[in-house]
């Protein structure tokens, strides 16, 4: 029998105390592994979460810059064919007459101009 220190308890040294500790030091082992484990496991899903919610906010902020910029083309191609309309129009020299004698107050020989905006 061993004696530990002052105390007036001593420890059995018996085959299944020693089997008994050797399993209790197992289980300490496993559950220490077992913790690691799970702290590995734990950082990664932390890891990979804040890497999915950075992608979904990219994702989210690109999807809105493709609508605006899909609302400024359909502003833009609306633009572009009221020009286009305007172009076709300036071929037609009755409308080239009709915004001529409108905007410059130009008038045919024989004809009077009156400016009612007054």
């Amino acid at each position: 029998m061993k004696r530990q220190g002052d105390n007036k308890v001593s420890q059995l040294n018996t085959p299944y105390i020693h089997k008994f500790s050797a399993d209790q030091q197992r289980r300490q082992v496993h559950i220490r592994r077992c913790r690691r484990i799970i702290l590995a496991f734990l950082v990664a899903f932390i890891v990979l979460g804040v890497q999915i919610f950075h992608s979904k906010q990219t994702l989210a902020k690109v999807n809105g810059n493709i609508n605006q910029c899909q609302a400024q083309l359909q502003e833009q191609r609306k633009t572009s064919k009221q020009l286009k309309q305007r172009i076709k129009l300036l071929h037609d020299p009755d409308y080239i007459q009709q915004v001529v004698r409108a905007k410059y107050n130009y008038s045919k020989k024989g004809e009077t101009v009156y400016n009612l905006d007054n």
